[in-house]
């Protein structure tokens, strides 16, 4: 990835047929190159599979963040991180419709020097937990705003067709910072849309190991002799079970399903086995641990669905104010865990950092000084992972995937 130049680049050459993209390239940019719309500032983040740039657009000086992805090279079917460029597309087709007051929007892409360049909008509010743990206090009705908005996102959709299949907490944004009211879901890299076909017809072993939905896992988990209880696919309600562990995170400040062996941990989230007997559920209502037990039901079609998940008495429930519960003990262990696994500075600081960075290194009509400070790489969180449905069981990081449908899909974790 380049960019930091003085003026746009003019060697590289953009994508010239649209027909091999999703809807026939709708949003696809071909009258120009990613460098000739958009200056490239510092790296927002960076992981294992993409990299996250800031950058702002020439003609309005309006900023996105800028997701760029690696094509597979000519001649090779998979890229370096074992994605092909079917699995890449598949992120395009989920966002391409989408436009919901909860989803993270693309605008636009381009596809040139064999990357994909995903122009998306920037949520600078950062990651949701750090907004919770900045402001001081914590209530049932502040987790409540927040676990309405996913249910709202997953609902809108479902009824578009779109299953996220990576629904936790490292993905809920937001807008502005501290903003705990608008809030975003990002990251559609393991994201399905279905064309007309049948929404519970998916087979791919995908997700992140603490929020993973027992259906998903069945086929890997259960011996070649033994029947399937839940089938051989899946549908929207492995959305509802992830939104369950975001719940219970929420409530708890730790998650239900946890074990330094992912085989045990598979394992549990099987058998359905988790607790509510911590002593930091003696803070939380009793109609809020009802809710948590209808979404973490092991058989999909006893779990809630988002309407129902939105008409459950704990949705409803209006308190007076000052008559909120607050979660003391749970803001307690939010901090804990953040202590635990947190190395790099939060996501809000980087995009703050990286703002800034741009700002004082831009001179007033010109581009962003090449040696300008980059911001540190974004912090992995648990590793997600995708595998064929009848391989062994994964490593954290796995080599090999299988699509929906059947067909070879190489790993793209996300």
């Amino acid at each position: 990835m380049g960019g930091c130049a003085s003026s746009p680049a003019k060697a590289s050459a953009p994508e010239s047929d649209a027909s091999h993209y999703p809807e026939d390239g709708k949003k696809l940019r071909l009258d120009a190159s990613v460098d000739e719309v958009y200056e490239m500032g510092p790296t927002l983040g960076e992981g294992g599979f993409s990299k996250v740039k800031l950058v702002t657009q020439r003609a309005t000086g309006k900023q996105y963040a800028c997701k760029v992805i690696p094509l597979p090279r000519p001649g090779k079917k998979v890229n370096e991180h074992l994605s092909d460029r079917g699995a890449i597309m598949k992120e395009i087709d989920a966002l391409l419709d989408l436009e919901h007051p909860n989803v993270v929007e693309l605008e636009e892409y381009f596809v040139e020097r064999n990357k994909v360049f995903l122009i998306m909008e920037l949520l600078r509010g950062g990651e949701l937990l750090e907004a919770v743990l900045q402001q001081g206090h914590y209530s049932e009705a502040d987790a409540r705003t927040i676990f309405r908005q996913l249910v709202q996102c997953l609902q809108y959709l479902h009824a578009k067709g779109v299953v996220h299949r990576d629904v936790k907490l490292d993905n809920l944004l937001l807008v502005e910072p501290g903003d705990i009211a608008h809030v975003k879901i990002a990251d559609f890299g393991f994201a399905k849309k279905l064309h007309g076909g049948r929404l519970d017809s998916m087979k791919t072993v995908c997700g992140t190991p603490e929020y993973i939905a027992p259906e998903i896992i069945e086929k890997l988990m259960t011996p070649h002799d033994k029947p399937l209880r839940h089938g051989q696919s899946y549908g929207p309600p492995c959305d509802l079970w992830s939104a369950g562990i975001v719940l219970y995170m929420l409530l708890a400040g730790l998650p239900p399903f946890h074990d330094a062996s992912e085989p045990r941990l598979l394992r549990a989230i099987m058998q359905g086995k988790y607790s509510l007997a911590d002593p930091v559920w003696e803070e939380v209502s009793a109609e809020a641990k009802d809710l948590i037990k209808k979404l973490l039901v092991v058989a999909p079609s006893k779990r809630l669905t988002c309407e129902q998940v939105l008409e459950h008495p704990w949705m409803a429930a209006v308190p007076a104010r000052g008559t909120e519960r607050q979660l003391t003990k749970t803001r307690s262990r939010m901090l804990e865990r953040r202590r635990s696994f947190t190395t790099q500075p939060s996501l809000q600081r980087r995009i703050s950092d990286a703002l800034a960075s741009s700002a004082a290194a831009t001179p007033a009509g010109g581009s962003p000084n090449p040696g300008s400070p980059v911001a540190a790489a974004m912090r992995s969180g648990s590793a997600a992972w995708r595998v064929a449905a009848d391989s062994p069981l994964p490593s954290p990081v796995p080599a090999a995937a299988a699509a929906d449908g059947g067909s070879s899909e190489p790993a793209r974790p996300s």
